[in-house]
């Protein structure tokens, strides 16, 4: 068995930003311009990792931006490629700033929209042969940029952790269950949840076992923790009924910015398949449940929860792999309670590699279960978590306790995307003696003094470390050294 190795302290680590080289040498030109003109007094231009040393100061980057643009005419090229935007080019001498000192807001929400449109440009001009042979001859070379995913189990309220939201006042909030977590995620790009039960309006509907539903409150604080993708297809999908399950989704959906996979309004919306962008990676988010405790999905409403049927299965990351770089697949499988995954689950994550997928994160069991690195009948290698296990829970016993966070960084190097590293990170959900207090831990900031404290003692960071090692045997794999970790 693998020996939890120790995961050194991620609060403070910083994704470095590796921008494409090009992208980078003319970011700054205009950056350099912008800021001149009101911190020119106050500060240094801004330094971005691998151009400074080459080039050196902001006229340094308007310089090598200049002779570019004589040699290839490039805001020519730009200008008649973007026509409708040529007002709008801040640093390319198309914009006075004169409306600082005027009106500073407004000043920085026209440099707001500004980037966008520059973004747009300096995209298509990265790829510009010529202007990537220039580059090269001043050895200034396009960096790679990472995009981080992290990923947690089930979120599922039962009645005293719905009670332990109560305020004075008697509102709800729950931020709290998730403030540790939302620190270590804050400065990753896709964090994914499993909501397992609706949320409702109506605190009539706030039960537990067997039929789930929590407050609005709890998706609040979800949002609030930083998470922007939700997987929603699980066996409580319909424990209040349809209506109940298309209210719920349309609370996400009032969210900017917010995915979720699995649950569907339409048919036209279940027949699309879910993708995000982020930094240029489009990743599809396919989402399924084994089955919903019983019920069948309803005559009237065909489309509004995917159902694990493998050929569908196969179907959607073939339409995926179409429109998309990365597929991702959610699967809600498993037997509860059971550390090994089944047969039928390694049958069917088999296929899911083998039909295109990328990545395999489960859920269900309500324990975690092993991070495995399977080869599909193309060779390619893919990484499933058989299940994260609990996120949020009132479940007391240890096994219940000690949970999975999926950590996995995508790499772009140009054109051309690939996930390298992948990892399981072990957490601990925290439950106070009299349950008004809820959180959940990174295993290695768990003190033996916060196990003491939970609500069953035998939760403590020894006997959760001894549980996870048990479990896993692989918590970490580079598909760059091909090194894999216990």
């Amino acid at each position: 068995m693998g020996v939890l190795q120790s995961h050194k302290r991620k609060l403070k680590r910083r994704r470095i930003v590796r921008v494409g080289a090009c992208l980078v040498l003319t970011t700054l030109v205009l950056v350099g311009l912008l800021l001149s003109s009101y911190l020119s007094s106050k500060k240094d231009p801004p330094q971005v990792l691998g151009v400074t040393k080459a080039i050196g100061t902001d006229a340094g980057y308007l310089g090598v931006w200049n002779e570019f643009a004589e040699q290839k005419e490039a805001q020519k090229k730009i200008e008649s490629t973007h026509p409708s935007i040529q007002s709008d080019i801040v640093g390319f001498g198309k914009q006075p700033i004169t409306s600082l000192e005027e009106d500073p807001g407004e000043f920085w929400a026209h440099q707001r929209r500004s980037g966008m449109n520059r973004e747009k440009i300096l995209s298509q001009l990265a790829y510009d042969p010529a202007f990537t042979a220039f580059c090269k001859a001043r050895h200034i070379f396009r960096q790679p940029e990472y995009v981080e995913l992290v990923a947690v189990g089930d979120n599922l309220y039962h009645q005293k952790v719905i009670a332990s939201g109560r305020q004075e006042d008697g509102s709800y909030n729950y931020d709290s269950i998730y403030s540790r977590m939302k620190e270590y995620m804050q400065d990753k790009d896709i964090k994914i949840l499993n909501q397992e039960i609706c949320l409702s309006h109506d605190p009539a509907k706030w039960t537990s076992f067997p039929d789930f539903a929590c407050p609005m409150e709890c998706g609040e604080a979800v949002i609030n923790a930083g998470f922007n993708v939700i997987t929603l297809a699980t066996n409580h999908a319909l424990d209040k009924g349809p209506q109940a399950t298309l209210d719920s989704l349309a609370f996400w959906h009032r969210y900017e910015g917010i995915l979720t996979t699995g649950v569907y309004d339409s048919q036209e919306s279940h027949d699309t398949i879910v993708v995000g962008e982020y930094s240029g990676v489009k990743v599809a988010f396919l989402n399924y449940t084994y089955g919903m405790n019983g019920r069948s999905v309803p005559k009237d409403y065909p489309y509004i929860v995917n159902v694990l049927d493998m050929k569908q299965v196969e179907a959607d990351i073939t339409a995926a792999r179409e429109v998309a770089d990365l597929v991702i697949v959610f699967p809600h499988w498993g037997v509860e309670y059971q550390n090994t995954p089944t047969p039928q689950q390694r049958q069917q994550a088999q296929q899911m590699a083998d039909a295109g997928a990328d990545l395999i994160i489960g859920s269900h069991p309500h324990v975690i279960q092993p991070l495995e690195i399977l080869e599909s009948k193309d060779g390619k290698k893919v990484p499933c978590y058989y299940s994260l296990g609990n996120f949020v829970s009132n479940m007391t016993s240890v096994e219940k306790c000690i949970e999975c966070m999926a950590h996995v960084t995508i790499k772009r190097d140009g054109k051309e995307i690939s996930i390298v590293s992948v990892e399981a990170v072990p957490i601990v959900s925290y439950i106070s003696p009299d349950s008004s207090e809820y959180c959940v831990y990174l295993l290695e900031d768990y003190t033996d003094e916060l196990g003491k404290n939970h609500r069953n003692t035998d939760v403590t960071p020894a006997r959760c470390t001894a549980i996870w090692n048990q479990v896993f045997t692989i918590t970490e794999f580079n598909y760059e050294t091909g090194i894999t970790k216990p």
